[in-house]
């Protein structure tokens, strides 16, 4: 099964593409900080874009889908998200 990080993933673009694959079987994670209600299915990492500390850490992503970006401010190094080398989709 393939594992897609979600940032955001409660709202507009992000909520339907962690809809998307969830229907799809994917393994998905979506990073938010649970203000909103959670798309069934998904496995929160409750966290903020601007402070991940170790959260990610060890973690491996097949996709990671970055699509909660609304200024230059949100845009941040891939390899932030994920330990190891991965598709990368930037959505803003």
């Amino acid at each position: 099964m393939k594992k897609i990080l979600i940032t955001g993933g409660t709202t507009f673009v992000s909520k339907y593409v962690a809809e998307y694959f969830v229907k799809r079987e994917y393994e998905v994670y979506v990073l938010n900080r649970n203000s909103k209600p959670q798309v069934e299915g998904v496995r929160l990492i409750l966290g903020d874009r601007h402070d991940l500390g170790e959260k990610l850490k060890d973690m491996h992503f097949d996709v990671v889908a970055d699509i909660t970006a609304y200024d230059a401010k949100d845009i941040i190094d891939p390899r932030l998200f994920t330990a190891q080398p991965c598709k990368w989709l930037k959505a803003t």
